[in-house]
């Protein structure tokens, strides 16, 4: 009888193979879709070179529920993708921002001591204000959408989706 020492061989060679076809499939898998925040003068500026929608995201740095949109539906990978494609996505902090000017009217940061609000904000909400809340542009920088407060991803598509027909 022969000794059957070529056994414990193949089974270390299919083991080797296993394990390195598992190793290769994670190096191949897609890096997931993330939004890419962009400020709201280089949005702008992009608009008039390729015209698409701005997304804008309002928000402050105390607001419990803009984390949560950042973590739950901001990060969901079709709402992320869907913002990419379609929109040029803005986060203004509306505590925060720079001076900017629109169509020829400038817009700044008020104070009155102990608050601030960024009155491009005031200006888009039409004065009603809360957190987070959603403005989205025209190529003419004119409203076509405005909502508030958490969406999940689901509702969030909803009204994206629904802004742009």
């Amino acid at each position: 009888m022969k000794p059957c020492y070529l056994l414990p061989i193949l089974g270390l060679l299919l083991v080797s193979c296993a394990t390195d076809e598992t190793s290769t499939s994670s190096h191949t898998e897609t890096a997931p879709v993330e939004v890419t925040w962009l400020e709201l003068s280089d949005a702008l500026k992009q608009q008039r070179h390729r015209p698409k929608p701005i997304f804008i995201d309002l928000y402050t740095d105390w607001c419990r529920w803009c984390k949560v949109m950042d973590q739950k539906t901001f990060s969901d990978p079709e709402v992320a993708a869907y913002l990419q494609e379609h929109f040029y996505p803005v986060k203004f902090n509306a505590e925060k921002a720079p001076p900017i000017n629109i169509n020829g009217k400038d817009f700044k940061l008020i104070s009155d001591g102990r608050k601030s609000m960024h009155s491009l904000a005031y200006a888009l909400m039409k004065g009603d204000i809360s957190y987070p809340s959603y403005v989205i542009l025209d190529d003419k920088q004119q409203t076509i959408s405005r909502f508030k407060g958490f969406r999940d991803a689901q509702d969030f598509m909803v009204e994206l989706q629904t802004a742009l027909q």
